[in-house]
């Protein structure tokens, strides 16, 4: 039987909540690699013989198409080919989106809390434990400090969730907004189908 993430996750995450606010699933996760946005608008074409006006659209341009290279590099380490031909990518949308958002704010390498509660969707990281149990002994309940808040979202911008498989992976979860961009969470090791389905039925109840 799988850690019960209820009783281990309940009591600190009642201390981030807004008075009146109830968690209602919550799942340790992580953020896939990545994003893949839609291209950046281009500025205008300038006047011809324009020269001031030519130079700083073409640095606007390059600009934009910086931007939109960092966030397809994903985590830029060497093995992010692998990690995303495994896991996938962590969300698409424009560059102003909601799930764009999400990538900017949740890294890649923290061990995550995904909680949905009756207004939210939250995102935490949570902190490395010290503690040293015996093989076999339950884990205590994590601490209010050891829950830092990286992300949020509304549920009215949330049009849908559902449990997808990804090649190695079955438990995923993608979740829609309303301005046309998804997220995905995932984690081998720490959110399984019976989880991610916990997720999808708090998040479309």
């Amino acid at each position: 039987m799988g850690t019960d993430h209820h009783h281990l996750y309940g009591d600190a995450v009642a201390h981030r909540l807004e008075p009146g606010e109830a968690m209602l699933a919550c799942s340790e996760a992580k953020r896939p690699h990545g994003l893949a946005p839609d291209p950046p608008p281009r500025p205008p074409e300038p006047a011809p013989g324009d020269g001031a006006k030519v130079a700083g659209m073409g640095l606007a341009g390059a600009a934009l198409s910086g931007i939109e290279f960092i966030d397809n590099l994903g985590g830029g380490g060497p093995t992010d080919w692998l990690i995303r031909l495994f896991f996938g990518r962590a969300a698409r949308g424009r560059l102003d989106s909601v799930a764009a958002g999400y990538v900017r704010a949740v890294p890649t390498d923290d061990k995550l809390l995904v909680v949905v509660t009756d207004r939210r969707l939250m995102v935490l990281r949570v902190g490395r434990s010290n503690e040293v149990r015996p093989f076999g002994e339950p884990r205590k309940p994590v601490v209010a400090a050891k829950l830092k808040p990286l992300w949020s979202v509304h549920r009215a911008e949330i049009t849908g969730a559902r449990q997808r498989w990804h090649r190695l992976h079955g438990a995923r979860l993608r979740v829609m907004f309303r301005d046309g961009s998804w997220l995905e969470v995932t984690g081998p090791l720490c959110m399984g189908r019976r989880r991610a389905g916990e997720l999808r039925d708090a998040l479309c109840g």
